[in-house]
Order: C-alpha cells, then sequence, then structure tokens
C-alpha cells in the first residue's frame, strides 16, 4: 500500500509540476517571449530608421560650425568648441586640419597650448580673412577646395556624359598617357583628393577627379539614396571611357572610403577594368553590412536589433547587403593594390581591410596607422604618405 501510495504521489506531482509549467508558459513565458518580440522588432524598427537618415541618405551638408575663434596672429589660432565634435580630438592633436568659415580658409599647424578650453594651434592664412568672435568648423582637407588655390595648379573643369546625366571633375593635364582617377567617399566631395593632386602632377601624371551620382552638382539617383557602389561604378566606368578616348594608356584608380567601395566593384563589374593597372585604397568600404555593425557597435545597439534593422532595411529601402559585399569577391581581383588604414577608423572596420590583403597576399601592400581615424592618414603623416602612393604610383604606372 505504501508503494502504490508513493507511486499515485509521485503521479499527482508530475502532474502538478506538467500543469504548473503550462500555465508557466501560457500566461508569463510567452508574453515575455511576445514582450522580447515586440522589443526587438521595434528597436529593429527604430535603428533601420537611423540607418536609412545616417547611412543611406544623399546629404550635401558640409556641416556645422562647432569652433568659435577667439585669437588670431599671422601664425596661430587659438580656438573654443561650441559643439560636440564627433572626433574631439581634432583640437587639441598636433596634425593638419583645415578650417573654414565658410568663405575663407585656413591650415591649422601643431599644437601650442591647450588651457582652460581654450586652444592654441599654428596657423596659416590660405584664402580670405578669419576674424576673433567668429565661428568656423574644421575639415580634413587643409586647403581650399580648387586645385589652383591650393597647389597652383591649372586645371579645367571637363563633364563627362555619365549613365543618368553629366557628372563634373577637376581634370589636371600633363603631358603623358598616364591617368590617375580619384573617387571621394560618401558626404565627402572632390576636395578629398587635393592632398596628393600636386604629386601627380610632380609624377607628370593626368589626374581626373570625379563626381558621382547624388553629388551636389551631379544628377540625383532614383532612390534618392547612396548605393555604396552597385551604381556609383558605373560613373567611374564612364570617368575612364573618358579618359581612354583621351588617350589613356596607364590608369591607376584611388578610393577613399565608400569611394573605395566605388573602385573595387567597378574593377569587379566594368569590362574597362582591363585597363586597371592598380588601385590606391584609403579606408575601403568593403562591406556595408559589417560597417553598419560597426555603426552599431559604436551606438550599444544589440545584435539582435542590428540584425533585425538590416532586414528590415531590405524591405524597406530597398538594400541589397550582398550586393554591398565587395570583400567576398577579393580573390577576383588581379591587379595590384596599396591599401592603407586607420587603426582607429570609427566609421569602416579595419578588420575588412585585413581580411581584403590576406585574400591577396601577392597583390595588397597594406598599411595600417596606429591612432589614425577614419581617412585621416595624410593628415598625421603627411610626408609619408605622400612617398607611399607616389612610390606605388611609380612602380604601377
Amino acid at each position: 500500500m505504501l508503494c502504490l501510495s508513493h507511486q499515485r504521489k509521485k503521479h499527482r506531482d508530475q502532474l502538478l509540476n506538467s500543469f504548473l509549467k503550462s500555465v508557466l508558459v501560457r500566461y508569463l513565458l510567452v508574453p515575455i517571449a511576445g514582450v522580447v518580440v515586440l522589443v526587438i522588432f521595434g528597436g529593429g524598427w527604430y535603428f533601420s530608421s537611423v540607418l536609412e537618415e545616417d547611412g543611406l541618405r544623399v546629404d550635401n551638408d558640409p556641416g556645422d560650425f562647432l569652433v568659435k575663434i577667439t585669437g588670431i596672429t599671422d601664425n596661430t589660432i587659438t580656438l573654443r568648441q561650441i559643439k560636440s565634435l564627433e572626433t574631439e580630438e581634432n583640437l587639441a592633436i598636433s596634425a593638419l586640419w583645415g578650417i573654414t568659415n565658410g568663405e575663407s580658409y585656413g591650415q591649422l599647424g601643431d599644437l601650442i597650448s591647450e588651457d582652460d578650453g581654450l586652444i592654441t594651434r599654428e596657423f596659416t592664412l590660405l584664402e580670405g580673412e578669419f576674424r576673433p568672435g567668429t565661428d568656423a568648423r574644421f575639415e580634413r582637407t587643409p586647403y581650399p577646395h580648387d586645385p589652383y588655390l591650393a597647389h597652383e595648379l591649372d586645371y579645367v573643369e571637363v563633364f563627362i556624359e555619365a549613365p543618368l546625366g553629366d557628372i563634373g571633375a577637376w581634370l589636371v593635364e600633363v603631358d603623358s598617357d598616364a591617368w590617375v582617377i580619384l573617387v571621394h567617399g560618401r558626404t565627402s566631395n572632390r576636395d578629398s583628393s587635393l592632398k596628393i593632386l600636386d604629386d601627380l602632377y610632380e609624377l607628370n601624371v593626368n589626374s581626373l577627379t570625379i563626381d558621382y551620382r547624388n553629388d551636389e552638382d551631379a544628377p540625383p539617383s532614383e532612390s534618392g539614396y547612396y548605393d555604396f557602389g552597385v551604381t556609383e561604378w558605373e560613373d567611374l566606368e564612364a570617368a575612364v571611357q573618358y579618359a581612354l578616348d583621351d588617350g589613356a594608356q596607364e590608369i591607376i584608380l584611388v578610393g577613399y572610403s565608400m569611394g573605395g567601395g566605388v573602385v573595387v566593384n567597378y574593377q569587379l563589374r566594368s569590362p574597362l577594368s582591363q585597363h586597371t593597372n592598380a588601385l590606391i585604397l584609403e579606408a575601403p568600404m568593403l562591406n556595408f553590412g559589417r560597417t553598419v555593425d560597426k555603426g552599431a557597435q559604436e551606438r550599444s545597439v544589440p545584435y539582435p536589433i542590428t540584425a533585425v534593422a538590416k532586414t528590415l532595411a531590405s524591405f524597406r529601402f530597398g538594400v541589397d547587403w550582398g550586393a554591398i559585399d565587395y570583400l567576398s569577391r577579393a580573390d577576383e581581383i588581379d591587379v595590384p593594390v596599396l591599401l592603407m588604414h586607420g587603426e582607429e577608423d570609427d566609421t569602416v572596420p579595419l578588420e575588412t581591410s585585413i581580411e581584403f590583403a590576406e585574400a591577396l597576399p601577392n597583390l595588397v601592400e597594406f598599411h595600417a596607422y596606429p591612432e589614425v581615424g577614419h581617412v585621416a592618414i595624410w593628415n598625421w603623416h603627411p610626408d609619408e604618405y605622400e612617398e607611399l602612393v607616389t612610390e606605388f604610383i611609380e612602380r604601377h604606372r
């Protein structure tokens, strides 16, 4: 009897446990799981909207004025931060930066002093006039946005027939059949090429610095979004055809950030890529999905929300993540590549450049720079940068 009673008790306990589990799942865990799903979906929807606004949407705004000029002499300038800088260290690090008030242009050199929120730096006036009490902004390009004003280079503004309409370009022409075509990054413009245009001229190489769709004075894309190279490569192809029609026999392509993705996708897709001698890439955007992942990590967005956001971005905004993954096709590149990346890049993952170099060990010359941020290698190491680029071009032209 005791044995039977024990068995019945055990059976009742099992039934009770089963009942309690069903109640727990039905009335507690299921609602909790539902809440979790809603939170992840809602967060994904919100972050996909952030992705659309901050990543996909075309933005040609040069940016806010972030510093106030409190004092100026013939060779120094004193600044005070008035709004948060994306890279606050720019105020205090000894590197070359541009400064503009929208009309005038100057160059910031080494740090002289830092005291109670005031930063004094070496200063060279390049164009116009700056006055104490006025506001200004920093720029990566420490030159006026014009090849002649920057380096006294004669140039022609040319217009290239591209699939969506004419795109503009700076042409610095020399007596040579060697050409370098330069492609800027997202939210940037032609001025990113100014750091090496004078070097290219000294090498007796024609330089063509191009716009592409969605630039301020270029035709808009149908979607109104950046495609991160998926379509922009067609505008680069038009520029290459322009160079070929003008007698180019040797062509080297230069791409910065998203422009690097444009260059690589051109090399993968265009029949004209057979004319390419070599590529020069700085912090190239080789996998937009990985770039978004890095941006989400910088914002402390949990990975499940990021994954949902990327899926929603495909449905909401037509993002084809596979098409923007050039890294997976790295082994199809068959020309020499000079690849440079700052180790403190908070925009494009350093790891993607490392993997690209590892995929092409016999073709890629890779240089990583400690402490340097996104597309800022020249600002920190101008002499080394120019020497590296010019020697590479001389070897492969």
